[in-house]
């Protein structure tokens, strides 16, 4: 762990004795519990304090309950959200008694039974098929996934992009099409950090694009041909050199069988081949090479409010693409998302790196990533 994420834990640490401070309202200690246990910051924080070598801070650190039992108290009502029963403020009590800390108190209840019990029920948003959602950095497991891709999991770094490459692999897991034997092909693939983590957990990842045009000397130069030459150059951590391939091809002509993958995904790339009728060619040869009962899976651009950018789609032509012979849907796609949010459009002229940036505008086109997950049928 890194010395930034220990801070970061400290620092919720911190919260949590104020938390238990003898000078907050009851009623506000509730609501302090509640925005601290329901952060995906807290569900790290366990994680860390499972291992058995971590310490917590010293009992000293921000204000605390003046006594044991009135410490103990505290502690039950703000994470168990109950009373101590006799035998367990007794046994706090004397464990305090004897030298123990309130830090390893603090530490017993959050790794309870009955805390695990409890945090395990919060709700979380499991849709697939979706406008990129806010939501989802509520959600454990599709935080874990974020993680293991070597991304920022605080929501003040939230991202369309990583949003797109946690929801392709959450979502393909909950399809049940994530497997050790599964082959996948990615179209407008780039050198995605995506490619090189699905290649330590399927038989076959072959990535296809371009490589040349604007994607090759800008735009973060997602196209750069040295890819095909060495890969390795890119990782973003060691992977399985033999299950991954990169070709340069054309995704409206795909080069394959039909019936050859398991999956076929796209992620923020058929927008920019060739308007409508491009996508929905890519979408069927995408289609084409999938095995039945295999997945699509598209992110691309949905606009919110204003015209139609060139390189995004209308609500509308996003039901076209998913209109497909061939095809359906998993579930309905929540475009109601944003209904849901305020939000503050990020300006990709003016301010292309500021964060959340999970709302962006062209002028006066605001859009934001749909994800679509299809079945073949």
């Amino acid at each position: 762990m890194s010395s930034f994420e220990l801070r970061d834990l400290l620092s919720l640490e911190e919260e949590l004795w104020r938390m238990l401070g003898s000078d907050v309202a009851p009623g506000h200690r509730r609501a302090l519990a509640s925005r601290i246990i329901g952060s995906p910051e807290f569900d790290k924080l366990r994680s860390f304090w499972r291992e058995p070598s971590r310490v917590t801070l010293d009992p000293g650190v921000g204000p605390t309950a003046s006594t044991d039992e009135g410490f103990v108290r505290v502690a039950y009502a703000g994470l168990l959200c109950r009373p101590p029963d006799e035998n367990g403020l007794r046994h706090y009590v004397s464990t305090l008694a004897s030298g123990g800390t309130r830090g390893g108190v603090l530490r017993s209840l959050v790794l309870s039974e009955e805390f695990e019990r409890r945090f395990s029920v919060l709700p979380q948003d499991t849709q697939l098929c979706e406008l990129a959602n806010p939501a989802k950095w509520d959600n454990a497991e599709w935080l874990d996934i974020l993680r293991s891709l070597g991304l920022a999991d605080d929501k003040l770094s939230m991202h369309r992009k990583p949003y797109e490459f946690a929801q392709l692999i959450y979502g393909c897991r909950a399809l049940g099409v994530l497997r050790d034997d599964a082959s996948i092909v990615s179209v407008g693939a780039g050198h995605e950090p995506v490619l090189y983590w699905l290649a330590n957990h399927v038989h076959r990842v072959i990535a296809t694009d371009i490589y040349e045009g604007v994607w090759r000397d800008v735009q973060s130069r997602e196209g750069d041909p040295d890819v095909l030459r060495t890969p390795e150059a890119f990782a973003p951590f060691p992977y399985r050199r033999d299950r991954l391939t990169f070709l340069r091809m054309d995704g409206r002509h795909l080069a394959f069988r039909d019936g050859s993958f398991d999956i076929a995904y796209s992620l923020s790339s058929i927008e920019h081949f060739g308007g409508l009728p491009g996508a929905m060619a890519t979408v069927r040869e995408m289609a084409r090479v999938l095995r039945p009962g295999g997945v699509l899976v598209l992110g691309t651009e949905y606009v919110l409010e204003g015209p139609r950018h060139e390189e995004t789609f209308l609500p509308e032509e996003i039901a076209q693409l998913a209109n497909q012979p061939g095809l359906e849907l998993v579930q309905p796609i929540d475009e109601t998302v944003y209904r849901r949010y305020s939000y503050t459009p990020v300006d990709l002229y003016q301010s292309p790196y500021l964060t959340p940036h999970m709302v962006v505008r062209f002028n006066d086109t605001v859009f934001t990533t749909v994800m679509l997950f299809l079945r073949r049928l």
